[in-house]
């Protein structure tokens, strides 16, 4: 490859790396404005701009980006707000629309030559084996004595260098297993969209490789995928844990339907022994998944009161709007008491303290359909779009204060609209039946596979929080883009090569 390939490269792979990574906005910004100098200065050599007929074949899968997009720049003339809902144009918008620049162009640029599926799935584990290497500092002691859940990068690196040169009061020894523990980043989500993006890239890996029987390849995405469940169970991240196993259990079920049994050209038999070492391969990693789901159960108290603070706030809240606006009245507490008084005193008492949490949450969903329901036209287009609504209709910022309604469909309808969100689901579906249909045993395959895979993912995980927003757009876009472009050159490919044989 020459200078331009290998730069863009080595730069699409440390932005994927460096997107979910807290406190790094001007390095990923750095690296964005990069890319596009050198995607804008490829576009302009005499001769590229033949391989843009690219955009002639690929235009039924990209039209619904597209219609995403031209909405996201018109939405500023019809806004209630206008002000704000430019500056977010030019902000998490405008700069998502950049980065689906982003990777088409890596297709357009190197081809196939550009990162392979396994390398996309160790960029975007960077966070998870920084994190782990944290927990490992943390657990030797080297973080001194009694590490908080989060610990800001400044004070990890002043608590290390006391504990290395002897100053620390406690000294150096062995801590207990720092569970709860998320590293320098106080949201543990940033850990688990990434961690469960990688292990979706990392199933497909698995899965075409054992078809395949490259048995390198099979045994890295195997235990790749084992660290990154060993992370999030770490962080009690548990919508990392949930997410990734439902994803672990399509991505079975997508291949049972699809390639099971099918046979690319040219392909080698089956020998007994490969078969033997897959069975084994395959019960040790289930195994192992099982083993790092029940820590997490076991570990995180939280998993304990999830489905009954869920129930009371769904069953026994009348009116969500005065419960996020005053917090839980006498007469629902009475009627909690009665319906648990079975439980025990202690159990209740942890239920209404909780409350606040996977109960709210409930609270936010039924108020952000009142609210959808009410804007159809959206407000500003902005992150806070939710919290300015409530605050308007509470007369005051609510006792149970949240900056959005924990559901990405509804934060997104509240931001831009009821079309706006469905635009942007009409584009997450769309990409993901382009990869269902390209879903067959060749080299188109794997990318269709994780395109199908990471489109259902993102579509799944905004029912139960907002992950449309900020540096969360940027990686899906970056990703969803490459991996679309690359399963239409792949199958374009694989055309090309049957009619040449075929004539």
């Amino acid at each position: 490859m020459d200078i331009r390939r290998t730069l863009y490269f080595w730069g699409l792979l440390a932005y994927l790396a460096i997107l979910p990574v807290a406190h790094t906005v001007a390095l990923r910004s750095l690296l964005l404005l990069l890319l596009l100098a050198v995607l804008g200065v490829s576009v302009l050599r005499k001769g590229w701009r033949q391989s843009l007929v690219w955009e002639a074949w690929s235009l039924p899968v990209c039209l619904p980006v597209l219609l995403w997009m031209a909405y996201l720049c018109l939405f500023p003339l019809w806004a209630e707000q206008a002000e704000p809902a430019w500056a977010n144009l030019r902000g998490q918008w405008g700069l998502s629309i950049l980065a689906w620049l982003v990777g088409w162009g890596g297709v357009l640029l190197m081809g196939r030559r550009g990162p392979s599926l396994l390398q996309l799935a160790l960029a975007s584990g960077f966070l998870v084996l920084l994190h782990l290497g944290m927990s490992l500092l943390a657990w030797s002691g080297l973080l001194g004595a009694a590490v908080p859940a989060d610990m800001p990068l400044a004070l990890m690196w002043r608590s290390f260098l006391s504990v290395v040169g002897g100053t620390a009061e406690a000294g150096w020894s062995w801590q207990p297993f720092p569970w709860g523990f998320r590293g320098f980043d106080p949201m543990h989500g940033n850990l688990g969209y990434t961690s469960n993006q990688a292990i979706v890239l990392l199933l497909c890996c698995l899965l075409f490789a054992w078809r395949s029987h490259v048995s390198r390849v099979t045994g890295l995405a195997a235990a790749a995928i084992v660290v990154c469940f060993v992370s999030v169970v770490i962080a009690y991240s548990r919508g990392a844990v949930l997410y990734g196993l439902l994803m672990a259990v399509l991505a079975g079920l997508v291949y049972q339907l699809r390639l099971r049994g099918a046979v690319a050209g040219g392909a080698a038999p089956s020998r007994p022994v490969w078969r033997k070492g897959q069975l084994v391969l395959v019960w040790a990693v289930l195994a192992s998944l099982l083993v790092v789901a029940a820590l997490s159960f076991k570990k995180d108290p939280r998993w304990h009161l999830m489905a009954d603070k869920a129930r009371v706030v769904f069953f026994l809240v009348d009116d969500p709007v005065r419960f996020l606006c005053k917090g839980p009245d006498e007469s629902m507490l009475q009627g909690l008491r009665h319906e648990m008084q079975d439980r025990g005193p202690a159990y209740v008492s942890d239920l209404i303290g909780g409350l606040n949490g996977d109960g709210a949450r409930v609270a936010l969903m039924r108020v952000g359909l009142v609210l959808v329901a009410e804007r159809p036209w959206g407000l500003d287009g902005s992150r806070s779009s939710y919290k300015q609504l409530i605050e308007a209709r509470c007369g005051h910022p609510p006792v149970m204060l949240y900056e959005h309604a924990h559901q990405g469909w509804l934060d997104t309808a509240l931001a831009l609209g009821w079309a706006g969100s469905g635009l942007l689901g009409l584009a997450l579906l769309s990409l993901a039946v382009f990869g269902w249909r390209n879903l067959r045993p060749d080299a188109a395959g794997p990318w269709a596979m994780a395109l199908l895979l990471l489109s259902v993912f993102w579509m799944a995980r905004g029912f139960a929080d907002s992950v449309y927003r900020e540096h969360l757009l940027q990686m899906q876009a970056v990703l969803l883009g490459y991996l679309a472009a690359r399963t239409n050159l792949e199958r374009r490919s694989a055309a090309a090569r049957h009619q040449l044989a075929a004539a």
